[in-house]
């Protein structure tokens, strides 16, 4: 009974620690994509901006499916957006609003910043093709 509840802890701790690396990773990977795609623009976020990124991407990757977060495309968000995406979190964080609506509102960001990114790529037109 004891050594049953002490693998169950273990078996426990170990997937809270696999999620957890999962994520950081993830969240990694998406730093990286997102500072690729804002270049020199980079080097205008602070540092408390840079943490607020990596801790509303932890929060979205937690949040959203695997096949829902492999169609977000950071490297294609623009500064402003950035920013407002940057303000989600902060409130988010300090002010604790509705997690899923603000989680719900930085994905539609990501969303509407790849199909902006694809229309001017492609000459303007605003629909992804099926």
């Amino acid at each position: 009974m004891i050594e049953s509840s002490a693998r169950k802890s273990s078996d426990e701790s170990l997937g809270m620690r696999v999620f957890e690396v999962s994520k950081q990773r993830a969240v990694e990977r998406c730093i990286s994509r997102w500072r690729n795609g804002l270049r020199a623009d980079w080097m205008l976020l602070s540092q408390d901006d840079i943490a607020n990124l990596r801790w509303i991407a932890g929060e979205v990757w937690a949040a959203k499916t695997r096949e829902e977060w492999d169609s977000l495309h950071f490297s294609k968000v623009d500064l402003q957006h950035t920013r407002v995406v940057v303000a989600h979190a902060d409130r988010l964080r300090r002010h604790r609003v509705n997690h899923a609506q603000t989680l719900n509102a930085v994905v539609d960001i990501l969303h509407t910043a790849r199909e902006a990114t694809y229309a001017a790529e492609r000459g303007g037109e605003d629909q992804l093709p099926c």
